[in-house]
C-alpha cells in the first residue's frame, strides 16, 4: 500500500487538477476551487483513519477535536469566558479520551473503512458538515461533498495500484482489500452503512449540480476549448 507522503501528493494532484478544470470552465469560482482542492486533499487521507498509529488518524482526530470544541463554544456566545474555556477543554478531551479510544476499539485497518460505500458516506457527510457546521451554501456544499468522495476514492485506487507488483508480475496479498462493496467480517456494519447512505443521500437536494457537469459533453468541450489562451498569453498578469 502507498505511504502517507504518496497519498498526500497524489490526492493533492488529483484534487488540484480537478478543481482547476472546473475553475477554467467557470463551474467554480477561485475561492470555491481553493476550498475543493483542500477538501479533496484531506479526503484522500480519510481511509487511513482506521489505522490507530497512522499520521492521518492522529492529525485528523486532533483537528476534528479542536474544530468541534470551537463549534460548541461559538454556539454558546452568551456564556462567560471561563464557561467557554471549560466547555472547550471538556469537548476536546472528551473527543480525545473517549471518542478516539472507542473509534480505535471498534475499527480494524483495511476493514469497512477501505470500501466504496464508505467513500460515498464520507462524501455525503462532507456535504452536510459544510452546510450545517460551516454555513456553506448548497451549491458549494454539493461540490465539497463530491471532492471529499473524489479524494477518498483516489486513496482507495492508489492502494490497489500499489497492490500490483509489476516487477515480479504478481499480485500482492493486499490486492482487493482497498476497494470493496462490503466487509465480509462486518456484515452488520455494512448494512448500517448502506442504510445511512440511503437515508442521508435521500435528503440531498441538488446532486445534479455535479452530475450535470461531469457527464456533460459541453464540459469536456469547454476544457479543450480553453487549453490555449483566447486574448494573448498571460494577459493582465501583473495587473493589481
Amino acid at each position: 500500500m502507498a505511504n502517507f507522503k504518496t497519498h498526500m501528493v497524489v490526492g493533492a494532484s488529483v484534487a488540484g487538477v480537478s478543481s482547476t478544470l472546473l475553475l477554467s470552465t467557470q463551474n467554480l469560482s477561485a475561492s470555491e476551487a481553493l476550498l475543493m482542492f483542500t477538501l479533496g486533499t484531506v479526503g484522500s487521507l480519510f481511509p487511513d483513519l482506521d489505522s490507530d498509529n497512522s499520521t492521518p488518524f492522529k492529525v485528523t482526530f486532533t483537528l476534528l477535536s479542536v474544530l468541534l470544541a470551537f463549534f460548541v463554544i461559538f454556539s454558546k456566545d452568551n456564556y462567560s469566558l471561563i464557561e467557554m474555556a471549560i466547555l472547550w477543554f471538556g469537548t476536546f478531551y472528551f473527543m480525545k479520551l473517549v471518542v478516539e479510544e472507542l473509534f480505535k476499539k471498534f475499527t480494524v485497518h483495511r476493514g469497512i473503512f477501505h470500501s466504496l460505500p464508505m467513500a460515498f458516506f464520507f462524501g455525503i457527510l462532507g456535504y452536510f458538515s459544510l452546510k450545517a457546521l460551516f454555513w456553506i451554501e448548497p451549491h458549494t456544499a454539493i461540490w465539497g461533498g463530491f471532492f471529499v468522495f473524489l479524494g477518498f476514492l483516489t486513496h482507495l485506487v492508489l492502494d490497489e495500484v500499489y497492490s500490483v507488483d509489476l516487477t515480479n508480475n504478481r499480485l500482492k496479498r493486499s490486492f482487493g482489500t482497498a476497494i470493496n462493496l462490503y466487509e465480509k467480517n462486518n456484515i452488520i456494519g455494512t448494512i448500517i452503512l448502506y442504510a445511512l447512505i440511503g437515508f442521508l443521500g435521500y435528503q440531498i437536494d441538488g446532486y445534479y449540480i455535479v452530475t450535470d457537469v461531469i457527464f456533460s459533453t459541453q464540459f469536456y468541450g469547454d476544457i479543450f476549448g480553453n487549453i490555449l489562451p483566447q486574448n494573448g498569453w498571460f494577459n493582465d498578469l501583473l495587473k493589481i
